[in-house]
């Protein structure tokens, strides 16, 4: 697994760090709203996003470290959360939910991981479906 707290990391650790918090404490509903909403991207918008992604990583030497952030976002869809309240969700149908709003989550992630390296058009698709179902936390 990544050791997400690695100083030696040129992405913002902590910032996707507090953002696997936040996605830990979504409920069901806001989980779908962020599946719906990246379903809702249309596809050549979402693949010029993904173009941009990978052309930061060449440009900024950060391929390998995308790969582990999409890994990581995989892999918070494949567990169950260990925030207390919403372990007793840990069901098969919490999980497909999960599994549900998996895209969204990668994009998200990366967004978030990449910052800067992004520009404002790539992070707004990027962080769309996440905003979408944020919003409740603002």
């Amino acid at each position: 697994m990544f050791d997400r707290g690695d100083p030696g990391s040129k992405l913002d650790m902590a910032r996707l760090d507090a953002f696997f918090d936040r996605l830990d404490r979504l409920n069901d509903v806001q989980l779908l709203s962020m599946a719906a909403a990246w379903h809702a991207i249309d596809r050549a918008t979402h693949a010029q996003a993904w173009a941009r992604v990978r052309e930061a990583g060449v440009r900024d030497g950060v391929s390998g470290e995308i790969g582990k952030v999409r890994d990581m976002a995989m892999s918070w869809a494949a567990r169950g959360s260990n925030v207390p309240p919403y372990q007793v969700q840990d069901e098969p149908t919490w999980q497909r939910k999960k599994l549900e709003a998996q895209e969204a989550v990668v994009d998200a992630a990366l967004a978030i991981a990449l910052g800067t390296r992004l520009d404002h058009r790539t992070s707004d698709i990027l962080l769309g479906p996440w905003k979408r179902a944020s919003a409740s936390f603002e």
